[in-house]
């Protein structure tokens, strides 16, 4: 039996190329459908915001601090004893150490609501690392720093005008008060302020300008926040001002609010110690006027 060729079946034809055809990824995905946050590997979420407030939210908590001050200088004035409001408020301007518990009081609650704001409200649940706290591992260069800048600050201020007598002298005429200013200024009052400025306002403004606008303007509002106790001397704001610009350039520089947070404690620290030791345990108040 013989074949001819056209007896053979026909060979199968391969199918053209599909030059049309969107090129498929190993993950079975059509790479060109990709959404710009995809890669070949997998999804790559976006970075999230960092700080995750912004100046609105800032601006509410120095409204909310403003309120919180307001609301426990008249809780003080509520349980003081007298039978007028102006009675009331005579005893409470007589007993200084009031406003300084009402003052502690108020920077509880901003420190609540600054947990509420950022864990809550702007969703980061590590309120201490939102905040980039970062405890630093070694404490002392810190501590040295703000011992140094304290003695720098009195070395100073023999060569400023200073006023011969300030809101804050009158505090430490009385044993309870300058208990309480001591213990204020190694506590809550380093912690708030630097939280505030150093911790959410400096982030903001670094952020939108650059970090020298940022270690700038927090020193600025640093000083300015402190003129009131100084009488609104400006040699006092502007040693103030210096030292909210060290405390600015730590923050910057180590990317750590409780650094800044330790230097600041150092510098109040050095002086309260100096008053404890000038004064015996602060058994003799008049040695701070010879």
């Amino acid at each position: 039996m013989s074949f001819s060729p056209d007896d053979l079946p026909e060979s199968p034809r391969p199918a053209p190329p599909a030059t049309d055809a969107a090129p498929v990824s190993a993950g079975g995905l059509i790479s060109g459908d990709l959404p710009c946050d995809v890669q070949a590997g997998g999804l790559v979420p976006a970075a999230p915001l960092d700080p995750p407030w912004n100046g609105l939210d800032v601006f509410r908590l120095m409204i909310m601090a403003f309120v919180a001050m307001v609301a426990c200088g008249l809780g003080m004035l509520a349980v003081v004893p007298g039978a007028t409001a102006k009675a009331r408020f005579l005893r409470l301007s007589a007993l200084p150490e009031l406003f300084i518990v009402a003052q502690m009081l108020a920077y509880l609650l901003l420190l609540g609501y600054m947990y509420i704001l950022v864990t809550k409200e702007r969703g980061s649940p590590r309120f201490w690392k939102a905040l980039h706290w970062n405890w630093p591992a070694n404490i002392w260069p810190f501590l040295g720093v703000g011992l140094a800048m304290q003695i720098g600050c009195l070395f100073l201020a023999h060569f400023l005008p200073f006023p011969k007598e300030t809101p804050f002298d009158d505090l430490l005429q009385r044993h309870t008060t300058i208990v309480l200013v001591s213990v204020f200024a190694v506590t809550l009052g380093p912690l708030l302020e630097e939280l505030f400025f150093r911790g959410f306002l400096y982030p903001v403004l670094a952020r939108r300008f650059g970090m020298g606008t940022g270690i700038s303007v927090t020193a600025l509002g640093f000083g300015l926040m402190h003129a009131a106790q100084y009488g609104y001397s400006w040699a006092s704001v502007l040693l103030i001002f210096l030292v909210g610009m060290v405390l600015g350039v730590v923050r910057a520089r180590t990317d750590s609010v409780a650094a800044g947070f330790l230097v600041h404690t150092a510098y109040n620290g050095t002086i309260a110690a100096a008053m404890f030791a000038a004064t015996s345990g602060f058994r003799h108040l008049e040695r701070l006027t010879q």
